[in-house]
């Protein structure tokens, strides 16, 4: 018979170093991660703020990463956290900035949604198959699969960032709208978006980083 001897807090004892710094991507301050922080933001139209936390959280996964090969304690739970947070933080964050800004149609929201499914499906893929993706000296993967998430997320925020502090947010949402008035009513601006989606489901990309 086998005896599973308990281990008070094991959860937390099973955390890193590094996956204290994934969490600071995931729970910023202890009270809001900047992903969600950027979600608030976004439904207050703050949108140059939620690009900024973005950004925030976009350094956050990059030192963690950092953190985790310096010290060499690359773990299965900070890989997990990893995707959970980026999933919060640059899939749904720009998702949510977009559907806010005025991108509301039902064709539109499919591609939004679209985006999600994509981004997730990409998030998982990495899960699995990162061990097999070959390494350079320092463990830094030499490529990763599909276009990396905070990358377009960047994207998608910077333009709405930009858009915003020049205040053509209106000017764009009305004058890329396609079949206005009729359900497949749909703004030509998201087709960058949609490019994008396909590009996280790519099989290779050189250099690039999750």
């Amino acid at each position: 018979m086998v005896v599973i001897k308990e281990v008070r807090f094991d959860m937390i004892r099973r955390l890193r170093v590094a996956d204290y710094v994934t969490l600071s991507n995931a729970n910023k301050w202890d009270v809001a991660s900047c992903g969600v922080f950027s979600i608030f933001c976004s439904m207050q139209h703050d949108y140059i703020r939620a690009h900024l936390l973005l950004f925030v959280a976009y350094e956050c996964d990059r030192f963690d990463g950092i953190v985790a090969r310096w010290m060499n304690q690359c773990s299965d739970w900070g890989k997990q956290l990893d995707s959970f947070s980026d999933l919060v933080s640059f899939i749904m964050g720009p998702a949510i900035m977009l559907h806010t800004i005025g991108f509301q149609t039902l064709v539109d929201q499919v591609v939004l949604i679209f985006w999600v499914l994509c981004g997730l499906t990409r998030l998982v893929r990495f899960n699995v198959v990162a061990h097999l993706v070959p390494r350079d000296a320092h463990g830094k993967a030499l490529y990763h699969e599909g276009l990396a998430s905070p990358y377009a997320a960047l994207i998608v925020s910077t333009a709405v960032a930009v858009s915003t502090w020049m205040e053509w947010t209106s000017e764009i949402v009305l004058s890329s709208v396609i079949f206005s008035g009729t359900w497949p009513e749909f703004h030509l601006a998201l087709v960058p978006v949609l490019v994008m989606s396909v590009m996280m489901l790519l099989e290779q990309i050189t250099n690039s980083s999750v």
